[in-house]
């Protein structure tokens, strides 16, 4: 029996280096898209899918996190080495205040409802939300077998086969989080890498679900992306 989804966390740390100079002055999260900035949008869906426990793991301009969070219950950490290190990092840092199963997402989506409802209805303990194709220009790629995660990469080349895009929305189960963080201590790179990095290496042991949606989203990485944004995705959105 699968566990009632009470809590998310939101990857927030990075630097949104692609970005500039938007994010000379704001985290990458605080990007305005229409009527919303994109972590208000992200807030917004997570309560209407009963999210009640919002963790959001800062780093670049933290401040403007912890101000937001105050102004809406939410709870944020930092991550003090974020300039260095990665967001598997970032993860494991804030991971002490995760109590049970979790979704987690990271702060520079634009994406359909449908995504969080998807995956707080699940019956399945643990599940990486995929997509068809979007041809962004900045695509990780996701290798499935039997339904089930059997790697992912930016690169083509290092997977078995295509057969879809990594969304960048997750459900994981507290039985996971435990065996990342003990990948955490033992793993050379830990520091470094991604988490979704550090998930697909654990698939062996731990198989995690694919959901493919026919869904409306993009990341947002850089200008074009933010165009995109604006144009195309943003007009199919509830």
């Amino acid at each position: 029996m699968t566990q009632t989804i009470e809590t998310a966390v939101i990857l927030a740390a990075g630097r949104g280096t692609r970005l500039q100079p938007y994010t000379f002055d704001i985290p990458k999260g605080f990007m305005q898209v229409g009527e919303e900035k994109l972590i208000e949008r992200s807030v917004r869906i997570l309560k209407e899918n009963g999210i009640k426990n919002i963790i959001i793991g800062t780093g670049h301009l933290h401040e403007h996190y912890e101000k937001f969070a105050k102004e809406n219950g939410l709870t944020t950490f930092l991550s003090p080495d974020y300039a260095t290190t990665g967001s598997f990092h970032t993860l494991i840092y804030g991971s002490s205040l995760i109590k049970g199963d979790f979704l987690l997402l990271e702060s520079d989506l634009l994406y359909h409802s449908d995504a969080i409802k998807t995956l707080v209805t699940s019956n399945k303990k643990d599940v990486i939300l995929c997509s068809d194709f979007t041809q962004s220009n900045d695509e990780v790629y996701v290798e499935v077998v039997d339904g089930k995660l059997k790697n992912l990469s930016k690169k083509k080349e290092e997977l078995g086969s295509i057969d879809a895009e990594l969304v960048g929305i997750w459900r994981i189960s507290f039985e996971l989080l435990d065996k990342l963080k003990a990948h955490h201590k033992s793993a050379s790179d830990a520091t470094t890498k991604d988490y979704e990095i550090a998930i697909a290496q654990l698939t062996e042991e731990n198989k995690v679900s694919v959901e493919k949606l026919d869904l409306a989203w993009c990341e947002i990485d850089n200008q074009e992306h933010l165009e995109r944004a604006k144009q195309k995705i943003l007009p199919l959105l509830d």
